[in-house]
């Protein structure tokens, strides 16, 4: 009798697993579907086996975000005015905290100014409105962020998937966890705030340790500089106007013109206070 309560429980536990197995990752599921485009669309399967991919999008963490979803339909680029979205960044403790970054980071950044020929201070404008000086970097599981703007973003469908493939390489070379790593709503990780493709492809070993660190102020700003270099920001190049080629190269940073429009006018405050110490 009780060999057969065992059995029976046992029988019972494998039914609901079954039940709970298929409703996540069922034919109709978003987990299979965000998975099966995965396989279908990029080249993962060179970087894991098909089990090791089961195993990531059948865990219980991998779910859609409301919040991320939220997020997008309020994006501030693109539902504030410029004097809104602004004002949002140029505060005063913000530009504060530019002036002491540049001060901590001197020699870092006068290197910086000579080995790419840019202006440091667009690059400290940048880390400064999207981190704040790696003071906010960490919001929501970058792995859940793509997964959800995969499976219930339709226009942003096909990027999410391919970053996704980029950030799951990324995280397969480090040996990290994906469900470790945590970064901006919309899968920008580290203190530059990359994507998982951009920080693949362009970001840099600048210390020469042996290892691109996105939490690390050298490889970040070095990074941030390489990055601005390789769409478009000519050498030495000072005019900061309106589309001019400096202002196309911030733009490629978030595809907005208040992004951009900010950041030059953040790096403008910096320099009535920081250009002869740097």
């Amino acid at each position: 009798m009780t060999k057969f309560n065992t059995m029976k429980q046992t029988i019972k536990t494998m039914i609901i697993v079954f039940c709970f197995l298929f409703s996540l990752f069922g034919q109709g599921g978003e987990n299979y579907k965000a998975f099966n485009r995965l396989l279908k669309q990029t080249d993962i399967e060179s970087f894991y086996t098909v089990n090791e991919l089961r195993a990531l999008f059948e865990n219980p963490l991998l779910e859609e975000s409301g919040e991320i979803l939220e997020r997008f339909k309020r994006k501030p680029e693109k539902n504030k005015t410029y004097e809104e979205y602004r004002n949002i960044f140029l505060k005063e403790e913000r530009i504060k905290g530019g002036v002491a970054f540049c001060l901590e980071n001197k020699e870092t950044l006068k290197k910086i100014a000579k080995d790419f020929e840019i202006d440091p201070l667009i690059i400290v404008a940048i880390i400064g409105i999207e981190t704040n000086y790696g003071t906010r970097f960490a919001e929501h599981s970058v792995f859940v962020s793509l997964y959800t703007q995969a499976s219930r973003l339709p226009q942003r469908r096909a990027w999410a998937t391919k970053e996704m493939f980029e950030f799951l390489v990324y995280c397969k070379k480090e040996e990290i966890d994906p469900f470790s790593v945590e970064g901006s709503y919309a899968g920008a990780f580290g203190f530059g705030q990359f994507v998982p493709s951009s920080f693949n492809k362009l970001s840099i070993d600048y210390n020469q340790n042996g290892k691109k660190e996105p939490y690390g102020w050298e490889d970040v700003l070095g990074s941030v500089a390489h990055y601005l270099r390789e769409n478009g920001y000519p050498p030495n190049y000072h005019n900061f106007s309106f589309k001019s080629k400096a202002w196309h190269a911030i733009r490629t940073y978030n595809r907005s013109d208040h992004y951009a429009n900010t950041v030059i006018e953040f790096r403008n405050e910096l320099a009535k206070q920081v250009f002869l110490s740097i």
